[in-house]
């Protein structure tokens, strides 16, 4: 099928799954931004004198990834016809924290390093994007999980970066038109707080259209 139809079937079914589901969802990644935004004000002053207060951002960052291994258990089980409650998704996805931040440093490493040259770590990113569906849902060990990630995106490049690439791009207009107007550089106040929670289920959105590239890539035949 041609490749712009392919993107707009896989958006699709990603919207409309996504709104079926959209209760559990924010329950999900809303519920786990909300601990993690308290933990985030609450150790604030602790480390204030850190550079950039990079224990905070690593903070947050685990809060993601945790986030992340949930919903993607959740949609692993719902397309299996199986009913995940929200808070046993979050329970069962804590074993699953280290081994996701670990594929995400490692692509993170990668698509850094190409970054140095532009194009190169674009496409480290693409090849690698379904990395967390082979290690999740495939139970592959973390090498396996890249190495499947790297085969099984081949003739999905494009559909995955412009996925991603729409997504986010949306995102970044919508939160320019919400907040672009807003004060938000004055500390780390309420307003930042209830802006970061809003945005939490896009995050949800872009995993659950990378979990249908995924689902459609293991049909196709073994790539050498």
């Amino acid at each position: 099928p041609d490749e712009t139809y392919m993107l707009y079937t896989f958006l699709k079914d990603t919207a409309q799954f996504f709104r079926q589901h959209l209760i559990a969802l924010i329950i999900i990644t809303v519920g786990l931004g909300f601990l993690f935004e308290v933990l985030f004000v609450l150790l604030q002053g602790a480390f204030a004198e850190f550079p950039y207060a990079w224990p905070l951002m690593l903070l947050q960052w685990v809060g993601g990834v945790w986030a992340s291994a949930a919903v993607v258990l959740y949609v692993r089980q719902s397309l299996n016809n199986q009913y995940l409650p929200p808070k046993d998704a979050i329970t069962q996805a804590l074993p699953w924290v280290l081994p996701l931040a670990g594929v995400q440093i490692l692509t993170g490493f990668a698509v850094g390093l190409g970054l140095l040259l532009i194009v190169p770590g674009i496409y480290f990113g693409v090849r690698l994007a379904l990395a967390t569906f082979y290690l999740i849902d495939g139970r592959e060990p973390i090498p396996d999980a890249l190495r499947k990630a790297w085969t099984g995106s081949m003739g999905f490049g494009w559909i995955i970066f412009g996925g991603y690439a729409l997504i986010y791009g949306v995102l970044l207009l919508v939160s320019q038109l919400l907040v672009g107007g807003l004060d938000l550089a004055a500390g780390y106040g309420p307003l930042n707080f209830i802006i970061a929670l809003i945005f939490k289920p896009v995050g949800a959105f872009a995993l659950i259209f990378g979990f249908r590239i995924y689902s459609e890539a293991v049909k196709q035949p073994a790539k050498p």
